[in-house]
């Protein structure tokens, strides 16, 4: 695993619990945003089975990818690199090409690993399939500051959560492959389920801990190096960031993570006409709402040379969820046409308190789904 914030090279995974989230849509726009801020970026395509970067982009289907890559070894992945007709954003083709490829092995992964390592550029974004397969999560753990997308539907927010409940065991897994009692343990762990007996990573930590507290020490020390982010897409108002708040508690609850708000993207029925036309939406679209909150997210990731350490001045607001509910309404206001909107320690008590209200129900909600899926799975 790569650690983003002890780079200058760093690769950005994108991935989403399920599709039509929005997830290859938000890669590409976040790809061609870096790089209009003069950064190279190269956009990898790695949604094997379902690879499309290339229509959202609006380029032909004319070059080798990753399928090529593969298939056999008559190409590295630095040779797969193809320029854009936009500055500093290049591009790598998923599998189009080439039909039947499935589960990908162990070794065909790390292949594709060491060559994504060796890209010269700034930043690399790699948009993965949608679901929670260990091929998606594996690509998802070449770095420690994935973007996970989401949208305020309950059942979107179920699926990114169990795609980061996975995440966090499977690296769990890798971090023991060496320790036989720490893996036989682990190994139990997930195959329990009966409704009720499901543990979570707090837990298995303190059981951990118990069989052998170095191994216990070392697996709190690896979590506190996972740095995923959360990107709210589809908003359409303040109550949609009070769920993502919610999945930020259960991840901190059960799986041990700081899940932080990298930003929100508001609905707009622009950005499926971008999508016919095949071209990104924020090239036709610069005073839309949504281009400036790619930017803004974009902003985020570039003027932190630690990313995944997040900039942010916890003077003016508790943390990232906290930030997002302030863009959110500046972003409302400014959609409205509104020109003054109270200061964030303005509200009125009444809604404040429905604010509170609606997410308190929303995390509920949320809780019920997860026992439910519990007890199915």
């Amino acid at each position: 695993m790569i650690l983003n914030e002890n780079v200058d090279r760093k690769i950005i995974p994108v991935a989403g619990g399920k599709g039509g989230v929005g997830k290859s849509v938000i890669a590409v726009n976040l790809a061609l945003s870096m790089s209009m801020y003069g950064k190279k970026t190269v956009l990898v395509d790695l949604d094997l089975g379902g690879s499309n970067l290339h229509t959202l982009l609006g380029l032909r289907n004319i070059n080798p990818g990753i399928g090529n890559f593969v298939s056999g070894r008559n190409y590295s992945v630095n040779e797969l690199v193809c320029p854009t007709d936009w500055e500093n954003l290049y591009f790598i083709p998923g599998d189009v090409l080439v039909y039947g490829i499935g589960e990908l092995t162990k070794s065909v992964k790390a292949r594709i690993v060491k060559g994504l390592m060796d890209i010269d550029a700034d930043y690399i974004i790699v948009d993965l399939g949608g679901g929670t397969n260990f091929t998606v999560v594996d690509f998802f753990l070449i770095s420690n500051s994935g973007l996970i997308v989401t949208t305020p539907q309950t059942i979107a927010v179920m699926n990114a959560y169990s795609f980061l409940k996975n995440y966090v065991f499977r690296f769990l897994q890798r971090a023991f492959t060496s320790d036989k009692e720490i893996t036989t343990y682990l190994k139990k762990v997930l195959k329990e389920r009966r409704p009720g007996e499901r543990k979570t990573v707090t837990d298995m930590i303190v059981d951990i801990t118990e069989i052998n507290p170095a191994a216990g020490e070392k697996a709190e020390a690896f979590l506190e190096v996972l740095q995923p982010k959360l990107i709210l897409n589809k908003i359409n108002g303040i109550e949609d960031v009070s769920l993502a708040e919610g999945l930020r508690d259960l991840c901190s609850q059960n799986l041990s993570i700081n899940l932080e708000c990298l930003g929100t993207v508001i609905h707009d029925e622009m950005v499926n006409r971008s999508i016919n036309s095949q071209r990104p939406f924020i090239l036709d679209n610069e005073e839309d709402i949504a281009t400036e909150e790619i930017h803004r997210i974009s902003q985020k990731i570039i003027q932190s040379s630690n990313f995944p350490e997040m900039p942010l001045e916890l003077d003016y607001y508790a943390d990232s969820f906290e930030l997002a509910h302030i863009e959110m309404e500046n972003d409302l206001a400014s959609l409205q046409g509104i020109d003054e909107t109270p200061e964030s320690e303005g509200y009125d008590i009444d809604k404040l308190l429905e604010l509170i209200r609606i997410q308190q129900s929303r995390i509920q909600e949320l809780q019920s789904t997860l026992k439910v899926l519990s007890m199915n799975g």
